[in-house]
């Protein structure tokens, strides 16, 4: 499969670009930034064959066959429906959109043209989250009674700028990482009735939260513990994060819960055992081969675009609920 990147920022550069060169079935072949200089040198760097400044030419080249979309929040609608509109399948990063309703605009271009689209939600092919869901689904830790995921990172202004910036991504910390709690919540307990939050800015002088804390109601009526902040200093590792579940039989622990390499721990513990397990594998490369099974009809698209627009619905809940100080439920 032919692959065209539509901005090449830290993560198309870092890890899905490599994803792509590192497979056998993907050939990154084409990258598009408006900045020449950066288009030419990272193309360069990924063995691009083709180097776009400007996003119409890089969807008229026929020989793309589906797009990744790594720019900032406020561009993922327009450049989704384009894509759609010129037949490429669409692999696009998260969060979906600015909000629910552009999400389900993206939706309805990519049905009209029949194209596929997934959402960047790695979260859901990191291996040690996988385990999870088998060890929930054969009941090794009994009825699931609540769930916590604390994810701490410290980003002083200026230091991730766009996503600083509320016109360009949509909302901070809650938005950001907030979102990727959310869509592993989805896949590990279903769908999300209820949330109430507290969204502040307390650390930092820009205009997007830097911590926030949800409260959700999963399926079951199991309570979800969600806290999250860009304004937590961690002088040695830089980032902490956990996923803890809670049950009537036992507890799994994994650590970290945000990491695209699915490296880390996880801990199964109940009263006659106490089990560890680890993983490295990529999970970027994980996730094309998926998307690639979906276009081609040997496997479903698991991250759907309708997914997005779920997760994006929690996230504007969220916010709603911060600012009115009661809890919304999700429709």
């Amino acid at each position: 499969m032919k692959w065209g990147i539509i901005g090449m920022g830290d993560i198309a550069d870092k890890v899905m670009a490599p994803a792509m060169t590192n497979s056998d079935e993907h050939e990154l072949f084409a990258v598009m930034r408006r900045d020449p200089i950066l288009a030419e040198e990272l193309g360069r760097k990924h063995g691009a064959s083709k180097i776009y400044t400007n996003l119409e030419d890089l969807l008229n080249d026929e020989s793309i066959d589906a797009v990744y979309v790594a720019t900032p929040v406020y561009l993922h609608k327009e450049q989704t429906i384009m894509a759609a509109n010129y037949g490429k399948h669409v692999l696009c990063e998260k969060p979906m959109a600015m909000n629910a309703s552009e999400g389900r605009d993206m939706v309805k271009a990519c049905y009209e043209n029949q194209v596929k689209l997934m959402l960047c939600y790695y979260q859901r092919f990191n291996r040690r989250h996988q385990k999870i869901k088998e060890l929930l689904e054969t009941g090794e830790i009994g009825q699931v009674t609540a769930v916590r995921i604390t994810n701490c990172t410290y980003k002083p202004a200026g230091t991730d700028e766009w996503r600083q910036q509320p016109d360009i991504s949509g909302g901070g910390n809650l938005m950001d990482v907030g979102s990727h709690c959310v869509d592993l919540l989805r896949y590990l307990f279903g769908e999300i009735s209820s949330v109430s939050s507290l969204v502040d800015t307390l650390a930092f002088d820009y205009p997007v939260d830097d911590t926030a804390t949800m409260l959700l109601e999963l399926s079951g009526s199991i309570h979800a513990v969600v806290s999250t902040h860009w304004s937590a200093l961690i002088p040695d590792t830089k980032h902490s994060s956990e996923l803890s579940i809670y049950g009537t039989k036992g507890t799994i622990v994994s650590t970290p819960m945000v990491d695209k390499f699915s490296k880390g721990s996880l801990m199964l513990m109940t009263e006659n055992q106490r089990s560890e397990f680890q993983y490295e594998e990529s999970t970027h490369k994980q996730m094309l081969e998926a998307f690639a099974q979906g276009i081609d009809g040997s496997g479903p698209v698991p991250i759907t675009g309708e997914d997005g627009v779920a997760v994006s619905q929690v996230i504007d809940a969220a916010y709603k609920s911060a600012i009115e100080g009661k809890k919304i439920d999700i429709i």
